[in-house]
């Protein structure tokens, strides 16, 4: 589905793989090269997508003969911020904004191809909390000493836009909830060894016993 991205910063593009190394290696996990997918405004309007309201990111996909067809947009002034950033440490440190739209659509773009290879549905509630556990989880593996900080923007500073309906509002503050009861959970564990093991598991187990897991501690916070 993407039709171009002339207009992405090439420092913007390192970056964002360089975060699309660390999801990968955190996972284990395969894809191919997510930056192929990528669009400017030019190749969202090309496509027929153009955003009609404020956003970060878009992830768009649709079913083609030969599998997924995926595009991935990221609103062009946060991309010149990850452009002047050297690296995702950087980008955690001092353009969180940024950080987080850069991991939450190459996270969108990585469940729906492993779930696409596994033959296994997907719903927008797990795709939006599984990107917002991976903000936190890539953010405190740069700056670990910053836990409790970036647990407070993420998830208790971070304002819903207002033109979203009332069921878009509804699934983004359920996920932002599931996924800070996950994000607190792997905060309990003795160290980051445990934590990746932990996430990797989470990350392959099927969406069902993902969702029962976070709901279920959710409920016990």
């Amino acid at each position: 589905m993407s039709a171009g991205a002339a207009g992405v910063p090439p420092a913007a593009r390192a970056l964002l793989s360089a975060l699309q190394d660390q999801l990968c290696a955190l996972y284990r996990a395969e894809a191919p090269d997510l930056l192929d997918f990528l669009v400017d405004d030019d190749g969202l309007a090309a496509i027929g997508a153009q955003p009609t309201r404020g956003a970060d990111e878009w992830v768009l996909v649709a079913e083609g003969e030969d599998g997924l067809e995926l595009a991935i947009w990221i609103a062009a002034p946060l991309l010149h911020q990850l452009a002047e950033v050297r690296s995702p440490a950087q980008a955690a440190a001092g353009a969180l904004r940024a950080f987080c739209a850069g991991v939450e659509g190459l996270s969108h773009a990585l469940l729906l191809i492993e779930r696409a290879r596994r033959a296994e549905p997907v719903s927008l509630l797990e795709l939006e909390a599984q990107a917002e556990v991976d903000k936190y989880v890539c953010a405190r593996l740069h700056h670990p000493e910053r836990r409790a900080e970036l647990r407070r923007r993420l998830f208790h500073e971070a304002d819903l836009r207002v033109d979203l309906d009332d069921d878009e509002r509804d699934r983004y503050r359920e996920a932002g909830a599931l996924a800070e009861a996950w994000c607190a959970h792997l905060d309990r564990l003795p160290h980051d060894r445990a934590r990746i093991d932990e996430q990797r598991r989470f990350f392959r187990a099927a969406g069902s016993a993902r969702m029962h897991e976070m709901r279920r501690l959710r409920l016990a916070a």
